[in-house]
């Protein structure tokens, strides 16, 4: 299976249910990593309908897809749990994850419209490389996992 477009339909789950309709989508990212944070800070601020779930690389839910679905375990990228109109959980990576969460969101119009132009193994290659550098950023590297408010606790997952 490619890693770039990882897309994986997970029909019989050996997990329970991450998603549902009215959150559909479960984004783990790099709870380390200040860019990373800063990122889903303005995503879930764009997220008005709360769509989303988030979870940090570093937690429990993770680890546990993490045993479910080792390819997904040590790859750079943030990784969407998205369920589909079947009621299934398809695993995203690199770009298809970035489309899937930015899809839906005004604030990043602009950035969904160039990430449907710009063909796949482009984006992926850019996503590679600022994969790389991220941690050099001047948003550095956290040496902890942010923690939620009171508010934001029930969009975020162990």
């Amino acid at each position: 299976m490619d890693m770039n477009t990882l897309t994986q339909s997970t029909s019989e789950p050996k997990h329970e249910t991450l998603t549902s309709v009215d959150r559909p989508l479960l984004v783990f990212f790099d709870g380390e990593c200040g860019f990373c944070n800063h990122w889903i800070n303005r995503v879930r601020n764009a997220d008005h309908a709360h769509r989303i779930r988030y979870g940090t690389k570093q937690g429990k839910t993770f680890q546990e897809v993490a045993k479910a679905h080792p390819e997904v375990a040590n790859v750079e990228s943030i990784v969407v749990i998205s369920r589909n109109g079947l009621g299934h959980e398809d695993i995203l990576v690199r770009t298809p994850a970035v489309r899937t969460i930015v899809e839906g969101l005004p604030d990043f119009r602009f950035f969904a419209f160039l990430l449907q132009v710009i063909p796949t193994p482009i984006c992926n290659l850019g996503y590679l490389i600022f994969s790389r550098l991220r941690g050099s950023l001047t948003l550095g590297k956290f040496s902890s996992c942010r923690v939620s408010t009171q508010q934001e606790r029930e969009l975020f997952v162990d």
